[in-house]
């Protein structure tokens, strides 16, 4: 008991960058010894079995890069590792979705589970989702890296929901209910898919820490110390400022993001929320693409404000 209490107790004391290379590490072990285990059964056994493997190995081989490119950041470059994350995510979303569409086009058994086993499937994907949700959450503003790690662990939950149906209409329906859980399957599948490509293109158009940005005074009064500007104001999404500091006559600061306001709210609201995660998650998760990508062009309107204080954005 003491042993496990250490450790647990060494655990909590991590930080979060450090929590999620840990939880990565041990997640990249465990995806390549189930993709191991299923490539046997499916020599033994089915042959759907390799698509099924397939995934675990993209999944592991896109948290390898996550973990390699931030521990060891100098052997290969961000763009290389991202672009190699975002392809192996692809393919096990398309892997996913063939794997899953098997259910509804082929007339084949689904396992079934009791009802112990389907909630206890049930308490352990809800147990996921909920980690998975509160750690895009508290990605923000970690890196790229950091960000794409909880990413794809969020599908991985994803598929794990999956499962949870299969396992509750497989005692709980008497119906055939393989072309329902198909389609939901194919619908995960198409959902890390557009995951993928947002990792793709993320960079790219992302404003948060990606460079300084300078002004000078072109205005006869006096230079701030400091200068934070509000950029935009949201109820459910952290919100963007600029923060900048006086540095030999000029501002020189960058654009954050802050945590979403949902940390602030009630805790009964939050417990609320919890408990609707998977039905909300998807909702949620479309605003915040809408969001992300119509803040692209924030430089510009921190521009027009720095110039409306006195100050000239600093090309050079």
């Amino acid at each position: 008991m003491k042993i496990i209490k250490s450790l647990i107790t060494s655990y909590s004391n991590l930080s979060f960058k450090q929590k999620t290379l840990f939880n990565a590490k041990i997640s990249i072990y465990t995806n390549g010894f189930l993709a191991i285990c299923k490539y046997i059964l499916a020599i033994i056994g089915s042959n759907f079995l390799i698509a099924a493997a397939n995934v675990n190995i993209f999944i592991m081989i896109s948290k390898l890069e996550c973990y390699l490119g931030e521990k060891y950041p100098e052997k290969k470059k961000f763009a290389y590792r991202n672009k190699m994350i975002g392809l192996m995510l692809l393919l096990s979303g398309i892997q996913y979705g063939i794997y899953m569409s098997r259910l509804i086009f082929l007339d084949i058994d689904i396992m079934k589970y009791d009802m112990i086993m389907g909630i206890i499937i049930a308490c352990i994907s809800f147990i996921e989702i909920i980690f998975a949700v509160i750690g895009c959450f508290r990605s923000y503003g970690k890196g790229h890296y950091y960000r794409n790690i909880k990413l794809i662990s969020l599908c991985s939950a994803l598929t794990a929901i999956v499962l949870t149906e299969i396992a509750i209409m497989s005692f709980a329906s008497d119906i055939d209910f393989r072309f329902i859980s198909g389609l939901f399957g194919v619908f995960v599948g198409i959902i890390i898919v557009l995951i993928s490509i947002f990792i793709f293109i993320a960079p790219k158009i992302s404003i948060v820490d990606r460079e300084y940005n300078e002004y000078v005074l072109i205005s006869d009064k006096q230079i701030d110390d400091e200068i934070v500007i509000k950029l935009t104001n949201s109820k459910f999404y952290g919100d963007y400022y600029y923060k900048g500091i006086a540095q030999n006559n000029k501002i020189v600061g960058k654009v954050i993001q802050e945590k979403s306001p949902i940390f602030s709210w009630n805790i009964y609201i939050k417990i609320f929320i919890i408990v609707l995660s998977e039905i909300l998650i998807f909702p949620y998760a479309f605003g915040a693409l809408i969001y992300y990508f119509k803040n692209g062009n924030l430089i510009n309107k921190l521009d027009s404000i720095m110039e409306s204080k006195g100050y000239k954005k600093n090309n050079n």
